[in-house]
């Protein structure tokens, strides 16, 4: 993700002396219509993941002019369902064998416990940036031709709006998957309020969403949300071009759902979604 220029969904009030930030979080509707959903839909979750873990990095001053990053794990626990939306939090950073991690937690306006997460993430040093992006989206274009793309209705992947679905149907097969395709028609606003991104790339909600669709359709339309889990970024999933998620090796279990995304044949994306 590159440095932003809107008005941020966290404001950071206050750098503590250990380094911990504290911040609060918008309420306007309007302005994040995302806040419509369930405090714990997934949608939300990345989202509020990406502003506050980005708006702490600025607090520190841990940003450079034209940087971009990118969100390489991150795992997150709800708090109990009735919560409200986040209203403020607190971030820190803390170091597992040899390896910094940053911590999210967020309260509602009544002081319950919305989320905790906790991630890595990797900032890019290539100072042509855009260039190189722009060779690996040209490579993945001819690698996946473009085709005529079937959706499964916004009712069998439970979207929140009528253009939010990005799966075709499962496979007739028996095999449990399906072929994914996210533009700008159905995953970034204003054609879709809910998600966002820079454009470049499909981002993590995008592919939190994807994964939550994937349930949907294995429930048979029965749309669960998550009170918790566990994503792996390894490498772009571009938009426009299509991609494959299907269940991991693992599989599914009657609380848990394994998930991968695949594009051009990489493996892209792991997820883990728990359901009590």
């Amino acid at each position: 993700m590159a440095q932003v220029s809107v008005d941020p969904w966290a404001t950071t009030h206050e750098v503590l002396p250990d380094g911990t930030v504290a911040f609060s979080c918008s309420q306007d509707v309007a302005l994040w219509p995302w806040l419509e959903l369930d405090p714990h839909d997934p949608i939300v979750i990345q989202t509020i993941n990406f502003w506050a873990s980005y708006q702490s990095g600025q607090a520190r001053g841990g940003w450079e002019p034209g940087q971009w990053t990118a969100l390489t794990w991150m795992e997150w626990e709800c708090g109990d369902r009735g919560c409200g939306h986040a209203t403020h939090g607190i971030e820190d950073t803390f170091e597992i064998d040899g390896e910094m991690r940053f911590r999210l937690t967020f309260f509602d306006v009544a002081g319950r416990l919305v989320a905790r997460m906790s991630g890595t993430g990797v900032v890019f040093r290539n100072r042509d940036f855009e260039g190189w992006r722009a060779k690996s989206k040209q490579q993945a274009a001819i690698e996946t031709a473009p085709e005529n793309f079937e959706f499964a209705s916004s009712a069998e992947v439970g979207a929140s709006v009528p253009c939010g679905s990005v799966l075709a149907p499962l496979e007739q097969s028996g095999i449990q998957s399906t072929r994914g395709l996210i533009t700008p028609e159905n995953g970034l606003a204003p054609a879709n309020p809910h998600l966002s991104g820079s454009g470049d790339h499909v981002n993590a909600t995008h592919l939190a969403e994807a994964v939550r669709q994937f349930d949907t359709l294995l429930q048979a339309g029965d749309r669960r949300i998550p009170t918790g889990g566990e994503m792996r970024f390894s490498r772009y999933v571009e938009l426009g071009v299509p991609f494959d998620i299907s269940l991991s090796a693992t599989g599914a279990e009657q609380q848990v759902t394994h998930a991968e995304v695949h594009q051009g044949g990489r493996l892209c994306t792991t997820a883990s979604f728990r359901f009590a």
